[in-house]
This record gives structure tokens, sequence and C-alpha cells, in this order.
């Protein structure tokens, strides 16, 4: 079957040389030499297409694009410009800094389904949105017990003593980036709850976000070890 695919990608004047070649040494080598001559021949005609075949490397590409930051996550620029200084500590800890960047992907792709006009039964998706924004900040922020604690020496070096600056650098960048996303879903919940306002329906329910951060007590919050 494979032979015959080969061959459907030339025209007739290739295969019929090949088909003489083909006779023509029939008689003078056995049948299995003639035969493995043949494929040998296939395969170098058609080395781009066999090659094309077992070649992986765009799957692996889109394997690696969904841990790292690419264009699908923009947007806006300062949200853009936290998460490429968030890459600098990718070093200190590649398991967590990967899921952070996952559960980021899922909050901005959920939040550009919020904002289509055409969606109604939005509550789950917002939920979902905050739920990502979280689970995210947390595994980007877990990256601290993994980061180093600058030395006596470094600090004489540099005339900076504070210990713990690429742990704080660390947590102001995360807040900034939970603060940032946090206020996109705020300004996405006062669109969705004017819409609640004009239409209410059993499937849909007003969103209570505060401008402050102040939410209700969630247990499972807790459980799940939420900083934010």
């Amino acid at each position: 079957m494979d032979s015959l695919n080969l061959l459907q990608n030339h025209n007739t004047q290739t295969n019929i040389l090949i088909f003489i070649i083909s006779i023509s040494f029939i008689q003078l080598f056995d049948t299995k030499i003639i035969i493995s001559i043949i494929v040998l021949i296939l395969i170098i005609i058609n080395y781009k297409e066999v090659s094309k075949s077992t070649d992986t490397s765009e799957i692996t590409k889109k394997e690696i694009k969904k841990h790292e930051i690419s264009d699908d996550m923009y947007y806006n620029t300062i949200t853009h410009d936290l998460l490429i200084e968030l890459k600098r500590f990718k070093k200190y800890n590649k398991v967590s800094y990967k899921s952070g960047v996952k559960y980021m992907r899922q909050f901005f792709k959920t939040i550009h389904i919020l904002e289509q006009d055409k969606i109604n039964n939005y509550n789950q998706y917002f939920e979902n949105a905050l739920m990502y924004l979280k689970t995210s900040i947390n595994h980007f922020q877990s990256i601290t017990i993994s980061l180093p604690e600058r030395t006596l020496l470094n600090g004489l070096k540099y005339g900076d003593y504070e210990s713990t600056k690429k742990a704080n650098k660390l947590g102001q960048i995360c807040k900034r980036l939970y603060n940032e996303c946090y206020y996109i879903l705020l300004n996405l919940s006062i669109k969705l709850n004017e819409k609640w306002v004009k239409n209410p329906t059993i499937n849909t329910k007003e969103i209570e976000l505060s401008s402050d951060r102040v939410e209700f007590y969630n247990e499972h919050d807790e459980v799940m070890w939420s900083l934010y």
C-alpha cells in the first residue's frame, strides 16, 4: 500500500522508467534483491515526503508552546510585560513556572470567551477564570521556595544586603499581575451584571466581585492553599 502511494506521487513517465529498469534487473538478479533495489529507489525519489511523515518537530513545538509564554496569551501591554518579567524565574523551578503558564493561558482563553456578546450562561466561565487566575499566580509565587538567598559576600560586593531580593521581586511581579488580571475580571463583571439586570435568567446570577478585592470566605480555597 505504501509503495502504491509513493508511485502516485510521480508522473507516468517516471513510473514507466522504474518499471522498465525493474524488468531489466529480473534477468540479472535474484527477486529479493530486485525488490530491495526498487524499494530503495522509491525511498530516494520520495525522500522529502517520507521525511515529512516521520518529522515530529511541529508536534513538539506545539507541546512546548503550551508551557511557554506566547502570542496567544497577549491581552494588553501591562500583562504581557509582567509575564515576560516572570520568565527570568523559570530556571529556579521549571515545574511551577510551567504550571503557572498553563493556568494563565486558560485564564486568558476564558476571558476572550466572556468578552463575546453572544455567550449567555457566563457564570461558570467567570468562576473558572477566577480559579485559573488564582491557581496560576499561586504556582508562580511558589517558585519563591526555590530561590537562592543572597549571600553576605554578594551583599558586600554590590552594597546590597537584602537577603530575599529575588523573592521580594517575584512577589511584587505576582501581585501586580494578579491585580491587573483581577481588574480585567472586575470590568467584565460590571458589563455582565448590566446584561443580567436587563435580562435575568434561571441560568445566570449577579456576579459579586469587589473593587477592594474583598471576597466571601471559601473553604475550598483554603484547602487549595490559595494565596490570592
